[in-house]
């Protein structure tokens, strides 16, 4: 691979797709938040040859997390006052041990494509209801996971599957679109 793939984060999106899993599944807590995120996302890659939301994910300790999703969640004081407000008017988050979430609203559904929501369905179906411990060790199987230095963001190159019979096609568009929305 010549070069990494990111791209900037949409966080009107992102706070819509928050809003979307926790319509879904209320009182989801942030750890199933990133982790079904991280998997739709790698869905919809191996599938389209696009991410949902383009969040910069990031290794950490406890697997891929999303950065922008965490910086919603936890109102990081540095975001924008109108997507601190967003949040606030959005998502109920009780600060307890785990950061459960609870949509306060509907989601604006104009923000997603059908495909969008295929693989964030599957993606809550699949791994929404896993244990701590179940995400924890398949996340940490990812090939992004353990092929990215600790703290480092994850390339979106190494989410495509080596499996993929359509491998090469998504990493030439993947590597063509992203030169224009490139962080």
């Amino acid at each position: 691979m010549s070069r990494k793939v990111r791209y900037e984060i949409d966080y009107d999106k992102t706070i819509e797709t928050i809003v979307w899993l926790a319509h879904q599944k209320p009182n989801i807590d942030i750890y199933h938040v990133a982790k079904v995120l991280f998997y739709a996302d790698k869905m919809h890659i191996n599938r389209y040859a696009r991410p949902i939301t383009a969040d910069v994910y990031i290794k950490v300790e406890y697997g891929p997390l999303p950065s922008g999703t965490r910086d919603l969640i936890t109102k990081n004081d540095w975001l924008s006052p109108d997507h601190l407000c967003s949040v606030s008017d959005a998502l109920e988050i009780n600060n307890e041990k785990y950061k459960n979430i609870a949509a306060k609203r509907e989601p604006d559904l104009n923000y997603f494509s059908k495909t969008d929501i295929e693989c964030l369905t599957e993606a809550l179906d699949k791994y929404g209801n896993l244990s701590f411990d179940e995400l924890y060790k398949l996340s940490h199987a990812e090939k992004c996971y353990y092929e990215t230095d600790i703290n480092a963001p994850i390339d979106y190159l190494l989410m495509v599957d080596d499996d993929n019979p359509n491998k090469d096609e998504i990493i030439a568009h993947m590597e063509e679109i992203s030169q224009y929305v490139q962080v």
